[in-house]
């Protein structure tokens, strides 16, 4: 269903945990001037509609994430399911205000059929 949103408990958080709080840091504040920030990241709403891709396949060169630029590569992750990208997005949204709004699992089943 298009509409489902997932709610696996504390799964985007431990995800998260697992996938990007090494680089993003644990409050998502990044690296100060080597890894952006995902706490109220502009780039993360500008780009909501790739955001599973971004995470799925990673991104290399410079990005400006709230008017700074960074360019360190971000590896991406193969083995991330769609419901594994949801709930890490979701997560985001929920801790770090960043997409503004939640995702669905049938917008990431989208943003992956139509990932470059």
């Amino acid at each position: 269903m298009a509409s489902c949103f997932t709610e696996r408990g504390d799964e985007g958080e431990l995800l998260y945990g697992r996938h990007c709080a090494s680089c993003h840091l644990e409050n998502g504040e990044g690296l100060r001037g080597v890894i952006p920030p995902l706490v109220n990241s502009d780039y993360v709403e500008k780009n909501r509609d790739i955001l599973a891709c971004l995470l799925r396949k990673g991104i290399s060169g410079t990005i400006t994430v709230n008017g700074k630029q960074y360019n360190q590569a971000m590896p991406g992750n193969q083995q991330l399911t769609e419901a594994d990208l949801t709930n890490i997005i979701n997560y985001l949204h929920k801790e770090f205000k960043s997409p503004k709004q939640r995702v669905s699992f049938g917008e990431i089943r989208e943003q992956m059929r139509n990932c470059p």
